[in-house]
């Protein structure tokens, strides 16, 4: 998947802030469309965040906006980590021109992009309701989309009960479905992201460069810290990145193969192992300090060896 342009679905959020610019910094030629979605907070927010968030890293990437709820209209958005504005209350030090996000028919949108690539790696980090949709609407993509990388899931653990990851926990049916109908999925879940944190010193160092990037990023990396470890987390977790790192660098990570399917029922978001199926790509182990050094590049910025 070195090459193949990338369909960006998600929800910023301080940890989705943080996963576009290591893509920005790693691959920004491959990223060919955002997809905002609701989730950490509205999709109004989310599509705004993912303006800014665009300017601020100087990214010509459309911006197209998403899904503004599940079907079922169940979920809660997660204000309590990423702030009223789902980035910590940033304040950019001078104005900034954002830029249009694309409105209206969606789903045509991306179709159109995706067939028009040909074939794509589809990221999500956040709800699966926009791709569910696009794959429902649409079938002719599923040809196109090459692999799905996957922020989401836990096994034995979640964190928005005791079995449900966020994201999964938003749709459960999406996830379900998608889990199901496609062919390569690579899932990263909490057992591995969690691991993947700061602290305040690491935080404070990766920050130190004088720039507007590294100034946004502590701004928002020092609120996260404090409600991630308010909340039983390590430190500030870098869930979303650990997934975009799969995508860029999948040597950092040990896997296995298995199937997965989601309670949609009394245990609603649990994923588990579905043994019949060998169609997702499930990390057992990664190398922690190697992403945590990555992501660290990406915002420190120094010229690149690659």
């Amino acid at each position: 998947m070195e090459n193949c342009p990338i369909i960006l679905d998600t929800d910023p959020g301080i940890d989705d802030a943080v996963a576009l610019a290591v893509l920005n910094y790693y691959c920004p030629e491959r990223v060919r469309l955002i997809l905002t979605s609701y989730g950490n907070i509205s999709v109004e927010k989310t599509t705004r965040n993912a303006q800014t968030l665009r300017a601020l890293l100087g990214w010509e990437v459309p911006v197209v906006k998403g899904s503004v709820r599940p079907e079922n209209n169940r979920y809660e958005e997660a204000a309590h980590i990423h702030g009223a504005d789902g980035l910590g209350g940033l304040r950019l030090e001078a104005p900034m021109e954002l830029g249009e996000a694309e409105d209206g028919d969606f789903l045509q949108r991306v179709r159109d992009r995706i067939c028009t690539l040909g074939l794509v790696e589809y990221i999500t980090l956040g709800p699966l309701t926009n791709l569910a949709a696009l794959l429902r609407r649409f079938p002719e993509v599923r040809p196109c989309i090459a692999r799905v990388v996957c922020m989401g899931g836990g096994f034995g653990v979640g964190n928005v009960t005791q079995w449900a990851e966020f994201n999964i926990h938003c749709d459960a049916e999406s996830a379900d479905f998608v889990f199901a109908e496609l062919p390569e999925i690579a899932l990263i879940p909490l057992n591995i992201t969690n691991k993947v944190a700061f602290d305040l010193e690491q935080i404070a160092e990766m920050t130190q460069p004088d720039t507007p990037l590294c100034r946004a990023m502590g701004q928002i990396l020092r609120m996260n810290y404090h409600a991630c470890v308010n909340y039983g987390e390590k430190g500030s977790t870098m869930h979303d990145s650990a997934a975009v790192l799969y995508a860029i660098f999948p040597e950092l990570f040990e896997t296995e193969r298995c199937g997965v399917r989601v309670d949609c029922g009394e245990r609603y978001g649990e994923t588990l192992r579905e043994e019949s199926r060998r169609n997702v790509i499930l990390p057992r182990e990664a190398q922690i300090s190697a992403l945590l050094e990555r992501i660290a590049e990406a915002i420190r910025r120094p010229e690149k060896n690659f």
